[in-house]
């Protein structure tokens, strides 16, 4: 046929199919390309996301640091990781800053202009805009010869830099880990070369950190070589990674990078915190507290006021030695007790109660003084709330409101625009938050005996989202190892509110969600049940030594969508 002479309308067909292959080509390229960009966006929401994780967990150093400041303990051992944490903090803003700048440097000679967001209070970079206004952003000579260079099986030196910093941060920082004195023992890690001769490194740690300090060590180790199926061989990690990929597919891996960093760190600080021990709490103030419900009654009402130190077992009944008004000159006329104390209202005006409150500190008892104040007066109205002054969208919170001198049939609650209140007896009202609005003020009102209504104050409440879920896989949350066996029997994903939030009955609809596994190609799927598809299930079949990530969509019971993130080590 190679002979044969075209005729016209022969040449028109085949030009015809030419042309539409290449649209054909063209139309799946965009939507590559489309796919990237998304990808990117929600691994940069990740990192957002990771970055709140990493500030409470800095919190969580300055509550341990006011509790040894109050024990009057040795703050050697406090100042030891405090150093390092912010060594820490210092060293990641450092490398997503260099990654992000790697990152512009290759947006910047394809559009002539920088793509820089956001800088952290050092210059470092830390957010890059979105990708959605790149137009070149299926140019993959950019990347190829910004990253790679001429011979992919000898990367350049610029590409292999990238690899250079993330290894030199991960040895940092496990040295940083698990090398320290406690005690009489002091312990050594030297970050070995390859994961191979990790073992061998462990054996100079202190025992119970070894799986913490080789978990961190696995994450941040990148591979040296890949296979490459195009060529059919193992090619060095970079070159798999940037050579003839689209801008928008290095950036997406730069944003994956970032992304690595930051749960690192975030790991990484909560290991540190939690070598600082503060026994028996681990909160940011600890002082004798004297509380009541009100500090306002009226003439011939009782008030119970409690008596505990914040911070210790609230369940625990201590002993207590009081004196009220004028006897709280006398110690020798102090009433002992314990737990409550019934507070004097025969007579109107300020009243002052106090005394002392017997606490065992390691093993002594200690007697802590106390003092509270209280008003006997006219009525006064109040709106409580036991999940404080918050209103949520879509859930029915509780709110009471009380005005004294009234009783509860004679009070009434009203809400602005927004909020709409339902009584459910006994001065408590289910208050409904629209999707949207943003605060809300709730009204007391009470009517006299002969029926005329008058206010008696109102109060402002914020009113946002419901609290985010988390995913358990198994039993197991995002950052946690889980066996391989346990692994490869999940048959789905779990969502679940966060047990620290005090709402009751939340409840949460998935709509659905992918799931990857390192150093895997393909992404599995989850349908509305949480289950896994047989893509996914595949993936996970093969995770043994990898981290599996997943995201979920979801709506909470506003009906607002949501994204739920995860990553679990499997061993």
């Amino acid at each position: 046929m190679s002979g044969a002479k075209e005729t016209p309308r022969q040449k028109m067909i085949g030009m015809m199919y030419l042309v539409l292959t290449a649209l054909l080509a063209l139309n799946v390229s965009k939507q590559i390309v489309s796919a990237f960009i998304t990808l990117n966006n929600k691994l940069d929401l990740n990192a957002s996301n990771i970055d709140v994780r990493i500030e409470d967990t800095y919190g969580g150093f300055d509550y341990k640091a006011a509790a040894l400041t109050l024990e009057k303990s040795d703050m050697s051992k406090f100042n030891l990781w405090k150093n390092k944490v912010d060594n820490l903090k210092k060293s990641s803003n450092e490398l997503v800053g260099y990654l992000l700048s790697e990152c512009n440097e290759m947006i910047k000679i394809a559009e002539g202009t920088d793509w820089i967001d956001e800088k952290d209070s050092f210059g470092n970079i830390s957010k890059l805009k979105s990708l959605d206004g790149i137009e070149n952003m299926d140019d993959y000579d950019i990347p190829t010869n910004l990253f790679v260079g001429g011979n992919p099986k000898n990367p350049n030196k610029r590409g292999l830099e990238i690899t250079n910093r993330i290894h030199a941060y991960r040895n940092q920082i496990v040295e940083s880990m698990g090398t320290y004195k406690d005690g009489n023992n002091s312990w050594q890690f030297a970050a070995p070369k390859t994961i191979a001769e990790l073992t061998t490194a462990l054996k100079t740690a202190n025992p119970k950190d070894t799986a913490s300090l080789a978990q961190f060590y696995r994450v941040l180790t990148i591979p040296e070589f890949l296979f490459a199926a195009e060529e059919g061989e193992d090619l060095p990690w970079v070159s798999v990674t940037f050579d003839h990929a689209p801008i928008v597919a290095a950036a997406a891996m730069f944003t994956s990078l970032k992304l690595d960093v930051k749960n690192a760190q975030a790991f990484a600080s909560e290991y540190m915190l939690a070598q600082i021990e503060v026994e028996p709490f681990v909160f940011n103030k600890i002082d004798p507290m004297a509380f009541a419900n009100s500090g306002y009654i009226n003439l011939g009402d009782s008030l119970d006021l409690s008596v505990m130190i914040a911070a210790y077992d609230s369940n625990e009944i201590s002993k207590i030695r009081y004196g009220m008004d004028a006897d709280t000159a006398n110690k020798n006329a102090w009433i002992e007790g314990s737990g409550k104390i019934a507070l004097n209202s025969s007579s109107p005006g300020f009243h002052r109660i106090k005394g002392e409150i017997a606490v065992q500190e390691k093993g002594v008892t200690a007697w802590k003084p106390w003092d509270f104040s209280y008003t006997v007066g006219q009525p006064l109205g109040v709106v409580a709330q036991p999940e404080m002054r918050i209103l949520y969208w879509g859930y029915p919170n509780i709110v009471e409101g009380t005005a004294s001198g009234f009783p509860a049939d004679q009070i009434s609650l009203s809400g602005s625009t927004g909020c709409s209140l339902s009584p459910n007896g006994n001065g408590k009202y289910t208050a409904n938050v629209e999707r949207g609005t943003r605060t809300a003020r709730i009204g007391v009102s009470a009517r006299k005996d002969d029926g005329t209504p008058v206010s008696v104050g109102s109060f402002d409440f914020i009113c946002k989202p419901l609290p985010p879920a988390i995913l358990y896989f198994g039993q197991t949350q995002s950052g946690g190892t889980v066996p391989y066996v346990s692994a490869k029997n999940q048959i789905g994903i779990r969502i679940a509110p966060d047990p620290s939030v005090s709402l009751t009955n939340l409840t949460y609809k998935i709509t659905g969600g992918t799931v990857l596994v390192s150093s895997i190609s393909g992404v599995g799927l989850i349908d509305a049940n949480g289950n896994f598809d047989t893509a996914a299930k595949g993936l996970i079949i093969q995770s043994q030594g990898k981290t599996i990530s997943i995201e979920v969509n979801y709506k909470d019971q506003a009906n607002v969508g949501k994204i739920a993130t995860m990553m679990v080590k499997v061993r």
